[in-house]
């Protein structure tokens, strides 16, 4: 009979982290993200009345599957351990009370990882896992329309609303890579488009945030090499195609470059140009004038310095965004 009782206590916490196993992947499923790696923050996406979509201030843990490998990993182990606690408890009972510990201890961690996971609570109502592609901009060539904005320089102002984000595919599943470190200006009269203007700005690469730490530092290290590339700049000096799109709303269609790893491609770019009016600014903690970019472009990777490590990702072009909150500087 102590036999049987030792033998059942020694396997107990394998019973436990099994119980874990099966709670974190009720977790996995019910996120519905159908992730392969673990967010400690998860970053979702939700509708703004100002941005289109913004950040979400809710980042709860958001468990993958690598997670319930490793926990996999430790019901192997802690039943191995149950083994030779077996094996001790009647034999050399002192030599099998650490053993016991440690079992133990693996149990309990095993248990906490689900519990905090649905204690940090589910997704955002209405949240994206990525942000939502911008819907299609078609415009002829022409400058019609105008914004009721200065003439001058507006600088990017730092903002929840001024983000570059690479929507990217990769070993079957997609992402998102952020950049915050955004700075920049426009030199140009909304109220003139067809008059000479200029655009630049520049990412910090190391600031890639992929939504996964170890992620994003192979993201920083072995792609985007940032430490040689500190830099991603993207410019345009004329705009190709204007038309109204709204009140104090322009649609646009611009060429440009996009510098990236010590080359230079040539890129066309739409998306719209709009003045935020004092509701807005109001919501969003601005002041001053203020004008509002949302514009998309996208890299072919074979024609970019990441074209040996195509195989990496799942498809041929990395989609990119550009949300910018500009302000006026002078005239």
């Amino acid at each position: 009979m102590r036999r049987a009782l030792h033998s059942w206590s020694s396997f107990a916490p394998t019973l436990v982290v099994a119980a874990a196993l099966l709670a974190s992947l009720i977790r996995w499923h019910v996120q519905g993200s159908g992730n392969v790696y673990t967010a400690v923050a998860k970053r979702f996406y939700v509708p703004d009345p100002d941005l289109g979509w913004r950040v979400s201030t809710q980042h709860p843990i958001w468990l993958g599957l690598d997670i319930c490998a490793a926990i996999i990993v430790v019901m192997l182990g802690v039943a191995v351990l149950g083994v030779v606690i077996g094996r001790r408890a009647t034999t050399h009972p002192v030599q099998a009370r650490p053993l016991r510990a440690v079992s133990w201890a693996l149990a309990s961690i095993s248990v906490c990882i689900p519990a905090v996971a649905f204690a940090s609570g589910p997704g955002p109502l209405h949240a994206r896992d990525t942000l939502p592609a911008s819907a299609a901009v078609l415009i002829e060539d022409g400058i019609e329309g105008a914004v009721d904005a200065p003439e001058g320089s507006y600088a990017v102002v730092s903002h929840a609303g001024t983000a570059v984000t690479a929507h990217l595919s990769a070993g079957g599943e997609a992402f998102d890579a952020r950049f915050g470190d955004v700075t920049g200006t426009w030199h140009g009269a909304p109220r003139d488009l067809q008059l000479p203007m200029r655009a630049a700005i520049s990412v910090a690469a190391a600031s890639v945030d992929t939504g996964v730490g170890e992620r994003s530092k192979h993201a920083r290290e072995g792609y985007l090499h940032a430490d040689q590339f500190p830099r991603i700049e993207v410019a345009l000096d004329r705009v190709a195609a204007v038309r109204a799109n709204g009140s104090n709303e322009l649609a646009f269609r611009a060429p440009g470059t996009v510098s990236l790893l010590g080359r230079t491609h040539a890129i066309e770019i739409t998306g719209t140009l709009s003045k935020l009016d004092g509701a807005a600014l109001a919501r969003l903690g601005l002041t001053g004038d203020v004008l509002l970019v949302q514009a998309d472009f996208a890299l072919s990777i074979r024609d970019t310095a990441l074209a040996p490590k195509a195989h990496d990702f799942d498809g041929e072009r990395i989609p990119i965004h550009v949300s910018l909150v500009l302000r006026h500087t002078n005239g």
